[in-house]
């Protein structure tokens, strides 16, 4: 995670930061980033660069995890303008990401999240958010008897939307394709799969 030297400069500098890394970890892999490179498109020193960041995988780790954290959010408050139709909250959600354009920062964000999926697996300790998930689950008359599960329920959520961006991406799918294959896995999860 990057250093207070990071988090103490004005968001519109982190944010010209986090835009130029945007850029270069999308054009290519980190392993085949350079710091020269990053210090040279920011205008700044190499110094300046190690007390931001204790390295190019710190920027990396940081640039997703702040994106990572970006689009919870707004999954999230998609589920709530929904009230009580959960599933068509996510809809609403993931139709901001079809047909984007793909030299759009959001396409390039996307990208990136889904070559690290695996971020959406990592259980934070704080429950910041807990009671208006708790509400959302109740308004859409799901039950669950724990918090625990509850929370298991939030990252299960997590995963499934950025899994279908995912397979969006993965076969070049358009809106009919998303929304088809979403349906179907919202309604295994509604109706099940076994018969009765």
């Amino acid at each position: 995670m990057p250093k207070k030297t990071f988090l103490n400069l004005p968001k519109t500098r982190q944010a010209e930061i986090r835009e130029l890394l945007l850029t270069i970890f999308y054009e290519k892999p980190v392993s085949q980033v350079k710091v020269s490179e990053i210090v040279e498109a920011l205008q700044m020193s190499r110094g300046i660069f190690y007390k931001y960041f204790e390295d190019l995988n710190d920027a990396y780790d940081y640039l997703i995890h702040f994106y990572a954290g970006e689009i919870h959010s707004e999954i999230i408050t998609y589920m709530t303008k929904q009230e009580s139709d959960f599933f068509q909250g996510i809809e609403a959600f993931l139709l901001l990401y079809v047909d984007l354009d793909h030299s759009s920062s959001r396409y390039r964000q996307l990208v990136l999240l889904a070559q690290n999926s695996h971020l959406f697996s990592y259980r934070s300790a704080a429950e910041h958010g807990i009671t208006e998930w708790k509400q959302l689950l109740a308004e859409n008359q799901f039950v669950m008897s724990t918090v625990e599960e509850q929370i298991s329920f939030l990252y299960f959520s997590m995963k499934l939307v950025i899994d279908s961006l995912t397979d969006m991406l993965a076969n070049h799918w358009g809106t009919e394709e998303l929304l088809k294959d979403f349906r179907f896995k919202t309604r295994w999860l509604l109706e099940g799969i076994k018969k009765r």
